[in-house]
């Protein structure tokens, strides 16, 4: 486990890892040529649902980060540095639990 992930709580992490991922959905979707059959730009239904449906997972998750009970009892001057350093677990490709975590 990193020495960061450690003072997480389990939920947390797992929220932030989602959120990487739903972000990380966005990007690839946002970023992909929507060509049609003449290669002009074509955005199709689908593809405006699937960018509505990641903004709103993207938005429920940040909430949920944002307001889980853990920013409470971190206190006021400590709060600021666990959320940076959750979004370095987070953002650590293992889930934010460390190398050889389940």
């Amino acid at each position: 486990m990193s020495s960061h992930s450690a003072s997480f709580p389990e939920d947390l992490l797992d929220l932030q890892q989602q959120l990487h991922q739903a972000q990380a959905d966005f990007h690839a979707l946002a970023t992909a040529p929507p060509w049609g059959a003449e290669s002009a730009p074509v955005f199709t239904e689908e593809a405006v649902d699937q960018v509505e449906e990641l903004w709103e997972r993207i938005r429920e998750l940040t909430m949920a980060v944002n307001e889980h009970p853990y920013w409470t009892a971190a206190g006021d001057g400590r709060v600021n540095h666990a959320r940076r350093g959750l979004r370095v677990v987070g953002g650590e490709g293992d889930g934010g639990r460390g190398a050889g975590a389940a």
